[in-house]
């Protein structure tokens, strides 16, 4: 078993590259306000392409028959010259199911690609080394460039003004060319009212906080604490009656044998949280 690649003629080619990226304006309008938005597209001039053909290739195997020796063949597909540069799966190009024809012809998927690739690599090879010396080639190759360096220009432009790529469009093109100032000055604007309005609600939260915590430990972060500003004078008496006689029961000279130190600890707190 082995794998024939046949060249063959064809008529029609695919368009090559187009020569430009050009930008375009968009105008259109929202609440009453009419607006610009840059787009880009491809031109429609196209560069030609001159390689008129293709490859088949199949799959052939000898087999005896009786007395005779018989021949299979199997189509695996046809590849356009223009499609080996950007060749990636053999698999796609195949009519029908790529599993179809691995199990037509019997043998393991592995061993099938293989066989197909050891005869394809050095056409591919030739394709890529002959189409990187036009001048589609250097203009895909800066289109690629032009378009990169365009989706992290907008990239950037999100995370700085926390803004969508529709607003980057209304003040820039593609090629990063501002068309817009004064979209662009509102959009600065615009977030430095927000970072300020996002500032001063954080102070807000945290003075609320603060005042907050200090209420909550003044009228009973620790568990009872009734000597805020609001407890009056006779309280404070009736405490300082509560803490004497509590004292006098949990003092370690009333308790001996006994470890009274927690429940003088408790009262010696609760004596300076109510501040008597």
């Amino acid at each position: 078993m082995y794998c024939v690649i046949q060249e063959i003629a064809i008529k029609k080619i695919p368009a090559g590259e187009p020569k430009e990226i050009e930008v375009y304006e968009s105008n259109w309008s929202a609440g009453g306000w009419q607006n610009t938005t840059y787009r880009y597209k491809y031109s429609q001039e196209r560069y030609e392409r001159k390689v008129r053909k293709a490859y088949r290739i199949s799959i052939h195997e000898s087999f005896r028959e009786g007395s005779r020796i018989r021949k299979k063949q199997t189509v695996i597909c046809t590849i356009g010259y223009y499609d080996l540069v950007d060749l990636s799966w053999i698999g796609d190009y195949v009519r029908g199911r790529w599993s179809d024809k691995v199990e037509t012809i019997g043998l393991p998927e592995e061993e099938l690609v293989k066989m197909i690739y050891d005869k394809l690599q050095p056409l591919i090879d030739q394709a890529e080394a002959e189409y990187h010396q036009t001048e589609e080639y250097k203009a895909q190759e800066e289109h690629s460039r032009i378009l990169k360096e365009h989706r992290q220009r907008v990239e950037d432009f999100k995370n700085k003004y926390d803004a969508g790529e529709n607003d980057y469009d209304q003040c820039f093109d593609v090629f990063g060319t501002l068309r817009s100032p004064d979209r662009l000055k509102e959009i600065e604007e615009s977030y430095r009212q927000k970072q300020e309005y996002e500032r001063k609600s954080q102070e807000n939260s945290r003075s609320y906080y603060d005042n907050s915590y200090s209420n909550y430990n003044q009228t009973g972060s620790k568990g009872f604490n009734p000597m805020g500003s609001q407890v009056g004078e006779d309280n404070k008496a009736i405490f300082k009656q509560f803490y004497r006689t509590l004292s006098k029961i949990y003092h370690p000279d009333s308790n001996p044998g006994k470890d009274t130190s927690e429940e003088m600890k408790a009262l010696n707190q609760l004596k300076t949280d109510w501040g008597v």
